[in-house]
């Protein structure tokens, strides 16, 4: 319901494992991050899920020739809970909405200064 997405691009001369490497351990802030060896990227245990709504981050660590870029997209919807708090106290219960468009800009936040970390420690000058 609550959807964004960061993404960097920059030149790199490191070894493709080197930068995924680099993309775990900044991305760490996000929760348990993996990153395949495909370049797929996945955070489980979000620092951003909460009462009343559900959490998923995931994203791509693209090489074309030295040329890396990482895109991550990220969600924040309300969990069943949160709608049936919507529902039953209607109006006023349209105010757990605000909880998971409060994460996504919180995931907003920590994937652009994550992407700023990589981009960086890994871009060629």
């Amino acid at each position: 319901m609550f959807k964004g997405n960061s993404s960097a691009s920059f030149k790199c001369s490191k070894v493709e494992a080197d930068v995924i490497k680099v993309v775990e351990e900044q991305l760490c802030n996000m929760g348990n991050v993996s990153v395949s060896s495909s370049g797929s990227i996945n955070v489980t245990g979000s620092k951003f899920s909460g009462f009343g709504y559900e959490t998923s981050i995931e994203g791509r660590v693209n090489n074309r020739d030295g040329y890396f870029s990482v895109d991550i997209e990220f969600e924040a919807r309300p969990a069943t809970a949160g709608w049936l708090i919507a529902i039953c106290f209607f109006p006023l219960g349209l105010a757990v909405m605000i909880l998971p468009n409060n994460a996504k800009g919180d995931m907003q936040r920590k994937a652009e200064q994550a992407l700023q970390e990589i981009k960086f420690v890994l871009a060629e000058k």
